[in-house]
């Protein structure tokens, strides 16, 4: 078959040499096929040197995805969103939080079981309540714009909180969640508690008083002096609400941060704690008062929200059956900061007066 010559820039002279000049098909394709590699062996080195100086970001703004070595490249972190704003990009995760030897750990968990439904009770009594009915009680009072309403005390003053989303506790556990300082333990949510009250137009009082001073034991009987003693000085009074925050610990020894997930900010969840006449105290209105729990609850877990855990019942009356209606809620845990503990108060609190006001 004929060849034909193909024209370029180069002299004619030159040109008829190159063309004169007599190669084998086999050692055309031969060389042919050791250019192709030469040219691919040079696209791959340039490649590889781009990829390494953040070609993968080009590619990943893109939204494409492409298969590479783990161990020769990283792909980009959370970090490198946020490179428009002055910041460096990271290659690198987060350094994980190391536990000091002897410490314990701080676990974060969702407590208020939506799955279990509206009607569930953690029920350590033999009592089978209504809990449609509660539901539907009235609960609203008659609010006298002077006279207190509400009676805000602890008999636990002192159990206290966390630094903002600790991740671990050194020492012991008992040094790090008891204090005397008003601005870190459970007086500071009950401050909050009565002002957000008072803002709704429930008249409440707080009572300061260190029920378990000098020891936790006692603590109930000397609340049970101070609310009689404000029951007399004012007989308008017609709720009492012991604030106290919990504590949990798992079976593997980490403490338990109950926190609401689902909040714009991180906020302690609640739980409310009713006493019934089960250990033998004349006790007749305790079902009034579990219709006021499940009520805030439900208020407090409206539209999907996660605020509240579940309630307990339990033979105990810690000092609930003093007053026309009374509650012990728990506000957040040992774990969570003031700062979570006082949006878990002010949501409460608010809660509580819409239940009040409600006719």
């Amino acid at each position: 078959m004929a060849q034909h010559p193909i024209k370029n820039s180069l002299p004619e002279s030159q040109e008829r040499i190159l063309l004169g000049t007599t190669f084998y098909a086999k050692y055309r394709f031969f060389a042919a096929f050791l250019l192709c590699c030469g040219i691919l062996l040079a696209a791959f080195s340039v490649s590889a040197i781009w990829l390494e100086q953040g070609g993968w970001t080009f590619f990943n703004r893109l939204g494409s995805f492409f298969e590479k070595d783990s161990e020769t490249v990283t792909e980009p972190t959370d970090s490198s969103v946020s490179s428009h704003l002055g910041q460096e990009e990271s290659q690198s995760e987060p350094p994980a939080v190391v536990i000091p030897d002897g410490a314990t750990p701080v676990l974060s968990l969702d407590l208020s079981y939506p799955s279990l439904g509206r009607e569930y009770i953690h029920n350590e009594t033999p009592y089978d309540p209504d809990v449609n009915k509660l539901l539907g009680m009235d609960l609203s009072a008659t609010l006298l714009s002077d006279a207190p309403t509400v009676l805000v005390l602890h008999t636990h003053t002192s159990e206290s909180y966390l630094p903002s989303q600790a991740e671990y506790i050194v020492g012991a556990v008992g040094d790090a969640t008891y204090s005397n300082d008003s601005a870190k333990n459970i007086l500071a949510i009950g401050s909050v508690f009565c002002e957000t009250l008072n803002k709704k137009g429930i008249t409440a009082i707080h009572c300061t008083v260190m029920h378990d001073t000098p020891t936790l034991g006692g603590s109930y009987a000397r609340a049970e002096k101070t609310i009689a003693e404000y029951l007399v000085r004012y007989p308008s009074i017609s709720y009492v609400i012991d604030l106290h925050r919990d504590a949990i610990t798992t079976a593997n020894g980490e403490f338990v941060r109950s926190i609401a997930e689902s909040e714009l900010s991180p906020t302690a969840q609640v739980m409310a704690v009713v006493g019934t006449d089960g250990n033998g105290t004349q006790f007749e209105n305790w079902e009034e008062n579990l219709a006021l729990a499940l009520q805030l609850r439900e208020r407090l877990n409206s539209n999907g929200a996660t605020v509240c855990r579940p309630i307990t019942l339990r033979n105990a009356s810690y000092n609930q059956e003093m007053a026309p209606h009374a509650l012990l809620l728990e506000i957040g845990t040992a774990a969570n900061s003031v700062e979570e503990a006082t949006r878990a108060a002010e949501m409460t609190a608010e809660a509580l007066a819409a239940i009040l006001q409600e006719r």
